[in-house]
């Protein structure tokens, strides 16, 4: 009896979700930030209503004392809280009293501190990596290439960018600065590379010599050689009018063409036909496709490449926020400061206001336990 086979075909783990929920709108939360100011006042209310009966009826029974006693602190607590959240924003019942408003008269300052702290705090290269390995983005990046319909998408995008490209670029003049450059990544290849393509010349010359010839003439083959190739190079770049930069630039264009001719005419042997009834994939596209899917599949099957992968893209994030954060940080400095101080205030509630009337929420409470605590021990002491 043959044994049961095992599925070992690697499944593509499940990318991880962003635990942020979706953000709410500003009406949202000032819808928010009103509901929770009207609980905190209105048990300021209630607070001050027991107070007041509690006074009266203290005097008939010993044990309203500690509901006047809990009441009053929650009174002060919470009116205590109150002013100490509204003066952050604006100056209470309109009063010009010292040290408020504070966000309106401080916000460059709090600009600089915002710009600072986010700079010191969010913008470093620790945080930038731990994030980004949490993320498993070459995960991401495979599942989602490896989607024929996302690879089509970006396949298409590709090519038509290519061939409006192609479209906009004037008949003569643009070729010489792409030879320049190509020429010239050639020249540093050839010098990065030159032990190895001496090596590979020496092979050569050696095996379509005779064994009789000796070493020597080798190795003069061998220099004139290099020297001729760096000599020629030298020449294309620096010559407008050599012979192979003509050549360079015929087959550079030609090449664009037969990419844009292939772009705009569909290959019956190799375009991808739509299920949705959309016009069939070109030739040069569904070839960009299926490299994609193809990258798609080598990261999602392959651990050491998502591994490389995902440390260049760390590297690299850290670098440009190593580079960079003072920048970022910069600009949200500024972009702070130029807000209009109102502006910012209300920006600011809008971000912290929730937790702010919790506060005198908490403040009401805990005053009024404060003071029957407080109430309680005068009395037996």
């Amino acid at each position: 009896m043959s044994e049961p086979q095992t599925d070992t075909t690697a499944t593509p783990a499940e990318p991880p979700r962003s635990t942020l929920g979706p953000k709410p709108t500003d009406d949202a939360r000032r819808a928010d930030i009103a509901r929770i100011r009207r609980r905190a006042t209105g048990l300021l209310v209630v607070a001050a209503v027991v107070y007041v009966i509690a006074k009266i009826y203290e005097e008939y029974a010993p044990w309203v004392g500690y509901v006047r006693a809990t009441a009053e602190a929650s009174l002060v607590g919470g009116l205590a809280d109150w002013f100490a959240v509204t003066a952050l924003f604006r100056q209470p019942l309109g009063l010009p009293i010292p040290h408020t408003a504070i966000v309106k008269r401080q916000k460059d300052r709090i600009a600089r501190v915002l710009g600072t702290f986010v700079q010191n705090h969010f913008l470093t290269s620790d945080v930038i990596s731990q994030r980004l390995r949490a993320l498993d983005l070459p995960m991401r990046i495979g599942v989602w290439l490896s989607a024929p319909e996302n690879a089509r998408r970006i396949a298409g995008q590709l090519t038509q960018g290519v061939v409006r490209t192609v479209d906009a670029l004037p008949a003569q003049g643009w070729q010489g600065g792409l030879v320049d450059e190509g020429v010239k990544l050639m020249a540093r290849a050839v010098e990065s590379s030159e032990d190895a393509i001496a090596w590979t010349l020496r092979e050569q010359i050696k095996a379509g010599m005779p064994r009789w010839v000796p070493g020597m003439v080798h190795e003069a083959i061998h220099r004139r050689v290099m020297a001729g190739l760096e000599r020629f190079l030298a020449d294309v770049s620096s010559d407008p009018n050599h012979p192979a930069r003509a050549k360079l630039e015929l087959s550079l264009r030609a090449a664009l063409d037969r990419f844009r001719e292939s772009a705009m005419a569909p290959d019956a042997g190799t375009a991808i036909v739509p299920t949705d009834g959309s016009a069939p994939e070109t030739g040069a596209s569904s070839t960009i496709a299926r490299v994609l899917e193809s990258i798609g599949r080598h990261l999602v099957e392959n651990e050491s490449a998502r591994r490389e992968l995902d440390a260049r893209i760390t590297e690299t994030a850290a670098k440009l926020v190593e580079e960079h954060g003072a920048e970022v940080a910069a600009l949200i400095e500024h972009t702070v400061a130029g807000w209009d101080p109102n502006l910012a205030a209300e920006r600011i509630e809008l971000a912290v206001g929730r937790d702010l009337q919790y506060i005198r929420l908490n403040g009401t409470l805990v005053g009024g336990l404060a003071g029957l605590i407080i109430y309680s021990i005068g009395l037996w002491l």
